[in-house]
């Protein structure tokens, strides 16, 4: 391979307050979850479709065979190159010829997109880092929100209370070209109903009692940013008219004032009042579902991505004794089934809570009466609990999702059979004969018989 130097005049410089620091240490595929690690030790990683390369990319024929390169500098920071691909780099979505890989940095080639992970307990204010999990419906979300950063269109994300609605906004934001502008978050049901024209949009002196002073509202401070309107469904009938045409217009008009002050607005919405929308039936007025839902987002609900559990719950473990400076608690077998056949209505909030107040009150081994302060929610048969049985039609029941997710990431982990039963604290045939049942192990290929040879092609 010929000698190549990075020159800074090739490197579209990254606004500085956009990335995280951290030495990265592996990159990520948002698709699935998956972490390619990148060792201390090597210095250089060429990305292409060809098999030679350290990192090949494989299913997206828009990659290069050698696309681009990445290299490790004397401070540990990561520089990247495109090496002539046909479709080009792209770093956040701007494509470059040369450019730092931060943690938390989106690297895309082709259809691909890789983000860069920092060592645990380093990493700092990447909200995509945040979003753990390796559901199939949970990735196809994050792919395409990161699809849709890099424009403007406007973005619905749906989602029941407590999935994590505000971390995916931040992605989009932090994935895009507004990234170094601010993140405006307004929660629309917690703003008092007469105030919430003022919040929105401002008001001058005096054009209501207690407007002793002018000031900008929520469109104005996002300007140049991204404004997220939570909980959209709780706006009132009578002013989602007005928001509509803001956003339609781009301008805004304070309340009691008379000119028109134009801004520059992403408009990411979310709501969990899923009964009837998009129809006459939802509280969101058609019109303006339909200028905000040009790309909507759907994000499933804990229940049904409980093979995401143990690593949601590891990682919150994990992230608590490493604040603390101690070892990560643990979770006994019967903590593990207490907290795999309840239905957690409140979602990845709820566990959290759970967890929290498991790591506050219990001790080194955390069982089902650290997390719930009636077991008994835990259990199936009184409403809240899921029956952990098998269904008739074959289905996993919440324990075996867990367990079968748990698996399926150790795997990826560790790479072998025994490393991934080590890691779980099973035995390594105990192990071996789920991963074959529940389809976790390549299949082997038959092995290829050799062909006989001819006496007439031995003697020729």
């Amino acid at each position: 391979m010929e000698d190549e130097t990075f020159h800074e005049s090739q490197t579209q410089a990254m606004a500085p307050d956009n990335r995280r620091s951290g030495m990265v240490i592996a990159l990520r595929s948002v698709a699935s979850g998956v972490d390619i690690n990148l060792a201390a030790e090597q210095r250089r990683w060429m990305l292409g479709a060809k098999p030679s390369c350290d990192i090949v990319v494989e299913g997206d024929p828009y990659v290069s065979q050698t696309h681009c390169v990445v290299e490790r500098k004397a401070d540990g920071g990561l520089v990247v190159r495109d090496r002539r691909s046909r479709n080009g780099t792209r770093v956040d979505g701007n494509r470059v010829e040369g450019a730092e890989l931060r943690v938390g940095s989106l690297l895309t080639i082709g259809h691909t997109t890789l983000m860069a992970v920092a060592a645990p307990g380093t990493e700092h204010g990447s909200a995509l880092a945040a979003i753990r999990g390796h559901d199939p419906a949970l990735r196809v979300t994050i792919a395409q929100a990161l699809k849709a950063s890099p424009t403007d269109c406007s973005v619905l994300i749906v989602g029941e209370t407590g999935t994590g609605k505000d971390l995916l906004a931040r992605t989009v934001h932090e994935a895009s070209r507004r990234a170094s502008g601010k993140f405006v978050a307004v929660n629309c049901g917690a703003i008092p109903r007469e105030l919430i024209a003022s919040e929105l949009f401002g008001h001058e002196k005096g054009s209501f009692t207690g407007a002793h002073a002018e000031r900008d509202g929520y469109f104005v401070e996002a300007h140049g940013g991204t404004l997220f309107l939570d909980e959209i469904g709780e706006l009132p009938l009578e002013l989602q008219p007005h928001l509509l045409r803001a956003i339609e217009t781009r301008c805004v008009r304070r309340v009691g004032g008379s000119v028109e002050r134009s801004v520059d607005v992403r408009i990411i919405a979310a709501t969990n009042r899923l009964t009837g929308l998009g129809t006459d039936r939802s509280q969101l007025r058609l019109d303006l579902y339909h200028r905000l839902a040009t790309v909507v987002l759907v994000l499933p609900p804990l229940r049904e991505r409980m093979g995401d559990l143990v690593e949601l719950v590891n990682g919150m473990l994990a992230e608590h004794g490493a604040l603390q400076g101690q070892p990560a608690k643990t979770v006994s077998q019967e903590g593990w089934q207490a907290l795999a056949s309840y239905a957690w209505p409140g979602n990845v909030r709820e566990l959290a809570h759970a967890v929290s107040r498991a790591i506050a009150l219990g001790g080194d081994v955390l069982g089902p009466h650290d997390f719930f302060t009636d077991v008994r929610v835990g259990h199936p048969g009184n409403g809240n609990g899921i029956e952990m049985v098998m269904h008739p039609d074959g289905r996993m029941v919440p324990y075996q999702a867990m367990m079968r997710g748990a698996m399926e990431q150790a795997l990826q982990t560790q790479g072998t059979i025994r490393g991934a039963a080590d890691q779980l604290g099973m035995a390594k045939s105990t192990f071996a004969d789920r991963a074959k049942a529940w389809g976790l192990l390549p299949r082997e290929r038959p092995k290829r018989r050799k062909r006989a040879v001819t006496a007439e092609e031995t003697s020729s």
